[in-house]
């Protein structure tokens, strides 16, 4: 088993709170993840017809032990029981009696608002993160292709095949449990509409007008793909700088594989020259910088910058009040274009960081006012800023 980087942090972070709630997307191992982190705890799975009831009706008869340990799997399938929870932890004040896990995210959150405000301590698992797998060079193609499921990289599982029962058995169970979609044909397509979308500034009148529903189905199902955790929304920087800063967010996948099924490209090789090439990368850096922050319990301090007369920062870190510039790059090499904006942004007077340029190569180097960072080291590297931002 890969030992996640959530679980060497979850005991510390947890400390203090009766109840530990990890949720993320279907098949990126929470449930492997907690039965390892607490290998001596009382599992129940939810999904189980019968346990649901129970756990609605009569919790009292599944929760045997008021005092005892328990693994609560997949509690979005019966919220009732969270009243009781409640009434369980108040009376114990045992830290992680209850740990629980969810995949929709908003009606957990609620759930949890509703019933256990300031008692449960909320975690986010996403796929693997490239720190987590590799530890040598690997072909970036192959990588952005097969996406970081634990089970497509712990096993030989053809990629299209994966994807395809994700999408057919967990993303629509989870759609029609989040809403009342009435065509589940045109959500599809829309899904792959989004897809094609991967990386660039959301437009919601332009994506509604090729789904061909209205702007309000468009936001309803945007909020659908981001609770099942399909789906993120980078927000943009609102520095002091200029007030023709676009104000939309940006739009990337949280796994570059799901893209690449729903793009219907066939293999790694066809990446060489797919016109969405460059978004692909990008997509799955700032999806390393996501699983960097969730995997610490920290919620990402991630924006991008862009100006209406077209300069753009694809990735702005925020520490300390002071923005990390990065921008990221598909080639294999630099070249020295990939520095303008970098640049252009230093010269508006702002307190920024140390800009970094992070590239689809396997080495990293330093410039006077820029590094150049290898995709593999992505992760090293937004430590280093968070140490940076400290000891200033």
């Amino acid at each position: 088993m890969i030992t996640r980087e959530l679980q060497r942090n979850l005991p510390e972070l947890s400390k203090g709170f009766p109840v530990v709630t990890i949720t993320g997307p279907r098949q990126s191992g929470k449930t492997t993840l907690v039965k390892m982190t607490y290998p001596d705890y009382a599992y129940i799975d939810l999904e189980n017809l019968v346990t649901r009831r129970m756990a609605s009706e009569d919790p009292a008869s599944l929760i045997k032990d008021s005092k005892g340990m328990y693994i609560l799997d997949e509690i979005q399938y019966a919220p009732e029981i969270l009243s009781y929870l409640k009434e369980l932890v108040d009376l114990n004040q045992i830290d992680a009696q209850f740990v629980l896990t969810g995949s929709n995210q908003f009606s957990l959150m609620r759930d949890l608002t509703q019933s256990l405000a300031g008692r449960a301590a909320v975690f986010e698992l996403l796929p693997f993160s490239i720190s987590e797998v590799y530890d040598h060079a690997q072909d970036i193609n192959t990588c952005m292709y097969k996406g970081l499921y634990p089970r497509l990289v712990q096993k030989s599982i053809n990629p299209a095949v994966f994807y395809d029962s994700y999408i057919r058995t967990y993303l629509q169970r989870d759609v029609r449990l989040l809403v009342n979609v009435q065509n589940m044909d045109a959500f599809t397509r829309f899904l792959s509409l989004c897809a094609g979308r991967t990386g660039c500034i959301l437009n919601k009148v332009s994506l509604a007008n090729d789904a061909g529903v209205d702007a309000k189905t468009v936001s309803n199902w945007l909020s659908v793909l981001q609770a099942s955790y399909i789906i993120y929304l980078l927000p943009p920087w609102h520095g002091n700088v200029s007030k023709r800063l676009i104000k939309s967010s940006k739009l990337y996948f949280y796994d570059t594989g799901l893209v690449c099924r729903l793009l219907q490209i066939r293999n790694a090789d066809d990446l060489i020259s797919h016109p969405l090439r460059g978004n692909l990368f990008e997509t799955l850096i700032v999806s390393e910088a996501l699983k960097f922050y969730y995997n610490r319990g920290i919620h990402p301090p991630l924006t991008y910058f862009r100006e209406s007369n077209g300069t753009e920062i694809d990735l702005i870190v925020e520490k300390a009040g002071k923005p990390y510039p990065i921008e990221i790059k598909s080639a294999g090499i630099i070249n020295n274009s990939a520095y303008s904006n970098i640049q252009k942004l230093s010269r508006m007077g702002l307190n920024s960081g140390k800009g970094r340029v992070v590239y689809a190569g396997a080495q990293s180097w330093d410039q006077q006012f820029c590094r150049n960072v290898g995709w593999m080291d992505f992760a090293s590297e937004l430590l280093t800023i968070e140490r940076e931002g400290s000891s200033n």
